[in-house]
C-alpha cells in the first residue's frame, strides 16, 4: 500500500488534509498492533497486515481493515473510496461512529478474558484431548501442520517431542523429526547461506516468503537442538553450524546483538538475492559438477520456481538419489559448490535489512544456543550466549530499566511482558548450562520480580502486555496465544514454574500453577495456538525430579549430562557451600557426590556418573 497509496501525491494530500497520520511500527510497538488488530478482527472477523485502523482523537478504534487496493477490486473498496467515506461518516454522523467505538473498546476489554472460560475437563483426558487435536492437525504427508501458506509452528513440534519423551510416543517423536527433515530439504531452508524464510506460499516447504526473521531462527535452532539431543542426525548439526555462520555474517550488528529481520526483496525484486538460473551453474562449474549440483539442488534449465522461470534451490532426495558417484567424492563436490555458490551470491546486491535490536527476539537467540552447546559440546556456542546476553545488558539496560529495541542509537519504549518474559528465560537457560546459579537467582528473579509488581491484571493471574498504569491506549492487552512467537504469559507461567522449582518459594509456583488452571481448557482445544502452554502443562503434570551435584569438580561432572534432553530434569551443581538454595542446603561436601530427588524426596547419594544414571533411566 504504501508504494500504490500512500506515495500518490493526491492520495496522500487527501489523507493530510482530513486524518492525522501515524505509521507504527509493530516490532516496537507490539502493544499498539495488538490493540488495533484485535478491533481489526472484531470488526472484519479477521486480520493480518497491513493493519489500517481509524481511531477517534482519544485513540479509540471505530473502524479498521488489512489491504485495500488503489482501485476498487478484490470485492473491496478502493483506499480513496474507503478514505472518504469514513471522513464523510465522522463528519456527519459523529455520535454514531463514538458509540461504535465506545461498544468496541468495551468488546476488546472483555475479549482476551473468554479464552479463559473454556471449560476443562480432567487432567489425563486434557493431556490426551491435547495430544489428539494436535496429531490431527499433522500434515503426515508433507511435515507441519495445515496447508499454504505454510509457517514452520517450531512450538507445536516442540510440543510433540515434550509429550513423546514423557509418555515414550515414538511416534511424536517421529513427527517432530518429520517436519524439520522436510523443512530442512525444502525451499524454506536456505540451501546456500543457512537461515530459514519466514514461511512458504506452498504446502510442500518448497517456495518461500524470502524474509528471514530472528525470531523464527532462533526458535527453530532451539528444536534442532533438542532434536539432535534425541534423534542424532548429522543433518541437524549441520543446520545448527549454517544458520549460526548467517547470524553471524548476515544478521550480526556492529554494535552487538543480532538485527531483526532481512527483507525478501532486493533490487525491488522479490528472492532476486537468492535464485539461480542454470546457466549460472554452466559459469561456474565444469559439467560434471554442473549436473551434481543441479541435481542434489533440485536446478533446472526451465526453472523450478515455475512462476518466475528460475530456481529455488531445495533437496529433491537424499544424495544417493541424484548421483552415482561415491558418496564421499559427491559430499566433497558439494561442500566445494555450495561454497563457491554462497561466495558469488555475497556479490549481488543485498536484501534490505531490519536493524533494530529487540529485546525479546534476541533473548530467544540465547536461549537457543544454550540448547545447541548441550546438543553440541561445542563451547563457541556458549561463548555466543554469554556475549548476547552482555551485549543486551550493554545496550538496553539504563538507568535501572530495561528498554525494547534500539534503533540507530535511538531507545525504544520500556520493555514489555514479552521482553522480561524472554530475557528471563534466557537467564534461565545460561544457569542451567554454566551452572552459574546467580543467572538465575538474581537475573531472572528480577524480570519475574519486575513482571508479578507491574504487570498484573487486577486478578493477580494473567498478565498485560504493557503497565496499564500511563498507557495512551484505550486498552490494556493481554495476549495468551503462542504464534509465530512465544506469548508472553506462556513464557511468563515457564519461569515461574522453574523459578519455583529452584527456590521452592510458593510466590511463584502458585501463580504458575493457577496461569495453567486457568487457560487448560484452552491448550487441550487449540494445542498449536497454544503449545508453549501445553509444554509447561506437561512439565507440571509429571514428577519433579532433581539432580544435585555437589563437592570437587561438581560443574564438570554435571556437563555429562547436559546432552541427554530429560523434560523436566533439574540439574544443580555446587563446587561451594550455598545455604540459601533450598536444595543445596546440608548438601555440600568437598567429595563429589549426586543426589537423585523426585518430588522433594531424595534417594541415598552415590559417587560415580554410572551409578546415577543406573539411577536415572
Amino acid at each position: 500500500m504504501e508504494r500504490e497509496s500512500f506515495e500518490n501525491e493526491a492520495t496522500a494530500a487527501f489523507m493530510n488534509d482530513h486524518f492525522v497520520c501515524i505509521k507504527v511500527d509493530r516490532e516496537e510497538r507490539p502493544d499498539v498492533d495488538q490493540v488495533y488488530m484485535d478491533a481489526c478482527q472484531a470488526i472484519t472477523g479477521g486480520g493480518g497486515w497491513p493493519l489500517n485502523a481509524f481511531l477517534l482523537p482519544d485513540g479509540r478504534p471505530f473502524y479498521a481493515g488489512t489491504y485495500y487496493p488503489p482501485e476498487r477490486k478484490y470485492n473491496r473498496p478502493s483506499w480513496t473510496e474507503l478514505l472518504e467515506y469514513l471522513s464523510r461518516t465522522y463528519a456527519e454522523e459523529r455520535d454514531q461512529v463514538i458509540a461504535q467505538a465506545e461498544q468496541l473498546v468495551t468488546n476488546l476489554r472483555s475479549g482476551a478474558d473468554r479464552l479463559l472460560q473454556i471449560e476443562g475437563e480432567s487432567e489425563a483426558e486434557e493431556d490426551e484431548g491435547m495430544m489428539e487435536q494436535l496429531r490431527a492437525g499433522y500434515d503426515a504427508a508433507r511435515g507441519g501442520f495445515g496447508g499454504a501458506p505454510k509457517f514452520p509452528q517450531s512450538q507445536a513440534l516442540e510440543l510433540f517431542l515434550t509429550n513423546g519423551l514423557i509418555t515414550g510416543n515414538n511416534h511424536d517423536i517421529y513427527s517432530a523429526g518429520h517436519a524439520m527433515r522436510a523443512m530442512l530439504g525444502g525451499g524454506i531452508y536456505d540451501q546456500i547461506g543457512g537461515g530459514f524464510s519466514r514461511y512458504t506460499v506452498d504446502a510442500n516447504w518448497r517456495v518461500p516468503h524470502f524474509e528471514k526473521m530472528l525470531y523464527d531462527n532462533a526458535l527453530l535452532l532451539r528444536l534442532l537442538a533438542k532434536l539432535q539431543m534425541v534423534t542424532p542426525d548429522p543433518r541437524y548439526l549441520q543446520a545448527i553450524a549454517e544458520t549460526t555462520d548467517w547470524l553471524k555474517a548476515e544478521m550480526a550488528l556492529s554494535d552487538g546483538g543480532y538485527r531483526a529481520a532481512l527483507d525478501a526483496d532486493s533490487e525491488g525484486v522479490e528472492g532476486k538475492y537468492y535464485v539461480w538460473d542454470y546457466e549460472e551453474l554452466e559459469a561456474l562449474f565444469p559439467p560434471e559438477t554442473v549436473e551434481l549440483v543441479a541435481d542434489f539442488f533440485g536446478i533446472t534449465a526451465q526453472g523450478n520456481w515455475e512462476e518466475e522461470h528460475t530456481n529455488i534451490p531445495y533437496r529433491p532426495g537424499p544424495l544417493p538419489a541424484v548421483t552415482d558417484m561415491p558418496t564421499d567424492v559427491a559430499v566433497a563436490k558439494i561442500a566445494d559448490a555450495r561454497r563457491t555458490l554462497a561466495e558469488v551470491r555475497r556479490q549481488r546486491i543485498p536484501p534490505g535489512a531490519d536493524d533494530k535490536l529487540i529485546l525479546q527476539w534476541n533473548a530467544l537467540l540465547v536461549s537457543a544456543w544454550t540448547w545447541c552447546y548441550r546438543a553440541t559440546g561445542h563451547k563457541d556456542y556458549l561463548q555466543l550466549a554469554t556475549k548476547l546476553y552482555r551485549d543486551l545488558v550493554k545496550s538496553l539496560l539504563h538507568d535501572g530499566k530495561w528498554h525494547r529495541s534500539l534503533t540507530n542509537g535511538r531507545l525504544g519504549a520500556p520493555a514489555f511482558l514479552d521482553d522480561h518474559a524472554a530475557i528471563a528465560e534466557a537467564a534461565l537457560d545460561l544457569s542451567e548450562v554454566t551452572f552459574e546459579l546467580d543467572y538465575a537467582l538474581i537475573d531472572a528473579r528480577r524480570h519475574v520480580d519486575i513482571v508479578l509488581q507491574e504487570f498484573s491484571d487486577e486478578a493477580n493471574l494473567m498478565f498485560y502486555l504493557r503497565r496499564p498504569e500511563g498507557s495512551e491506549l484505550p486498552v490494556a492487552t493481554k495476549d495468551f496465544y503462542d504464534n509465530a512467537l512465544p506469548s508472553g504469559n506462556s513464557q511468563m507461567a515457564a519461569n515461574l514454574y522453574r523459578l519455583g522449582r529452584l527456590t521452592e518459594e510458593s510466590t511463584y509456583s502458585d501463580r504458575a500453577q493457577r496461569m495453567l488452571s486457568a487457560i487448560r481448557g484452552a491448550i487441550r482445544r487449540y494445542p498449536t495456538s497454544f503449545a508453549g502452554w501445553g509444554q509447561t502443562y506437561l512439565l507440571m503434570r509429571q514428577p519433579e525430579r532433581e539432580l544435585v551435584i555437589t563437592g570437587d569438580d561438581a560443574k564438570a561432572a554435571a556437563r555429562e549430562f547436559l546432552s541427554e534432553y530429560r523434560p523436566g530434569l533439574l540439574i544443580v551443581a555446587a563446587e561451594e557451600a550455598r545455604e540459601g538454595v533450598p536444595m543445596l542446603q546440608n548438601r555440600y561436601l568437598s567429595q563429589l557426590r549426586y543426589f537423585l530427588c523426585e518430588n522433594r524426596t531424595c534417594r541415598l547419594p552415590v559417587d560415580t556418573e554410572e551409578a546415577v544414571r543406573k539411577l536415572l533411566n
